[in-house]
């Protein structure tokens, strides 16, 4: 399908969840019954597992959470993959449209993760042995401006982009 998501998060580098959503949007949040009325298909972060030792790691897990019931929408659109940040804590992304990280605003005009067009110009380059693997996909983390102290980890991945990359390589 061209709008569906393959969404798999992490806590502390534990893999807590991992969802697939077919639909053009989907909100990421944690507890987010005020906004079910919005009409956005959620995924509902989880509260920490046991398997997290209550410990300073657990409590900014815990704390940070607290802060993301706004969460990220992701919107699928004909030229690409949207984001809107909801949440108060800190949200930044990578991957889709280069190798660089970017904070995300809050409360502001959707930011684009992943452009279709410089996707499949990097699908062509590839496919003719004239370029890198073009990336199927992009990663959030929360809490944290390094993708290396973050509590919370999010991988999108995204199906139609990974088909067409399949095709390409077989």
């Amino acid at each position: 399908a061209q709008h569906s998501f393959l969404i798999s998060v992490e806590y502390c580098e534990d893999e807590v969840l991992s969802h697939e959503v077919i639909g053009s949007d989907v909100r990421i949040a944690y507890k987010p019954f005020s906004l079910i009325m919005d009409g956005i298909p959620y995924i509902s972060l989880p509260n920490p597992p046991d398997t997290i030792p209550i410990s300073s790691e657990h409590s900014i897990l815990s704390s940070l959470l607290s802060l993301m019931e706004g969460g990220v929408v992701l919107s699928s659109r004909e030229e690409g993959i949207y984001a809107e940040r909801h949440s108060q804590a800190i949200v930044s992304w990578m991957g889709g449209t280069g190798d660089e990280m970017h904070v995300m605003e809050r409360d502001v005009d959707p930011v684009m993760l992943f452009n279709r067009e410089t996707f499949r110009q990097e699908l062509d380059r590839f496919g003719r042995a004239d370029g890198l693997q073009p990336q199927c996909g992009f990663s959030l983390w929360f809490g944290q401006d390094s993708p290396l102290s973050a509590p919370i980890f999010i991988s999108i991945k995204l199906p139609w982009a990974q088909q067409l990359f399949k095709e390409a390589h077989d």
